[in-house]
């Protein structure tokens, strides 16, 4: 993983001063990184992907006129496409080193994964491509889903600190000052720990890692959980979801005042939408953005 990363960097920099990377120029890089390489090929493939969708991402955002810094890897994964792992009853087997090296995980350890391994083999799902990280494993799981034909439609105004759900005439009302109060305790704390970097920056970059690990962490969990009875209230009514399309909004929005934007900060919709689009499709639930 360490080395993968090191070669995802320079990389990144190459691309970055290429003005159009071509696809002879991709074959050239790839042939040259394979020469040093003793793990699977895809995962040159997997690094090479990776950094160009970084790259395309930027100059679309630049030629749109937006303020942008340049792209930095911060997540430190590889994808692993299918053909590179098997599925024996409930081990998955990960190539490493082609026919040397494996990694096996036996997925009946964790819980929560026992629901998609009873549909896995009942043939209802699909274990797709993995993602590994260094310290932990993502499993993609793909269903085919047939939407159902909603009675009425639902609709999700997501606020600051509440969001309300209108079905038909019944209005469910979620507070979100659970979350507001997560994020506003973290960024305290990251504010104290900003002043140890005078004296040690080496231990504030460990405690501001741990802490941001933390807050991301239970963020996730009360968004999954707020989406899933979001998701919850319209299967039970038949109805389909209408979400307001913020893209872009945070950009338009984040020009205000300092104490405006820190605000702003906190809020969580379009990870919360994201949420509950994915969760929604899942169950054939029909999503409109508007």
């Amino acid at each position: 993983m360490k080395s993968i990363t090191n070669w995802q960097k320079s990389l990144l920099k190459k691309i970055l001063s290429t003005e159009k990377f071509t696809k002879v120029e991709r074959k050239q890089l790839r042939d040259k990184l394979l020469k040093e390489w003793n793990y699977a090929a895809h995962y040159v493939d997997s690094a090479i992907n990776q950094m160009l969708g970084l790259v395309k991402s930027y100059k679309r955002k630049l030629r749109r006129g937006k303020k942008v810094r340049e792209p930095k890897l911060k997540k430190k994964f590889v994808y692993v496409k299918s053909t590179l792992f098997t599925l024996k009853g409930s081990v998955l087997r990960i190539t490493i080193i082609p026919r040397k090296y494996y990694l096996e995980v036996n997925l009946a350890n964790y819980p929560y994964l026992l629901p998609f391994l009873k549909e896995l083999f009942e043939g209802k799902i699909k274990l797709g491509g993995l993602f590994l990280f260094p310290d932990k494993l993502v499993l993609n799981f793909v269903k085919t889903v047939e939407y159902f034909k909603p009675r009425d439609w639902m609709s999700v105004d997501i606020n600051l600190t509440n969001v309300t759900v209108l079905a038909n005439l019944t209005v469910y009302n979620f507070d979100t000052r659970e979350l507001y109060h997560i994020h506003r305790v973290y960024e305290v704390k990251r504010q104290k720990i900003q002043k140890i970097s005078a004296w040690n920056k080496k231990l504030s970059e460990k405690l501001l890692k741990k802490y941001s690990r933390r807050e991301r962490n239970k963020s996730k969990d009360f968004l999954h959980k707020l989406a899933n009875k979001i998701v919850e209230i319209a299967r039970e009514r038949g109805m389909g979801i209408i979400l307001e399309d913020l893209n872009g909004i945070k950009e338009n929005v984040l020009r205000g005042s300092k104490g405006l934007n820190r605000k702003l900060s906190k809020w969580n919709a379009r990870e919360l939408q994201r949420l509950i689009e994915y969760k929604a499709k899942w169950f054939g639930v029909p999503v409109c953005l508007c």
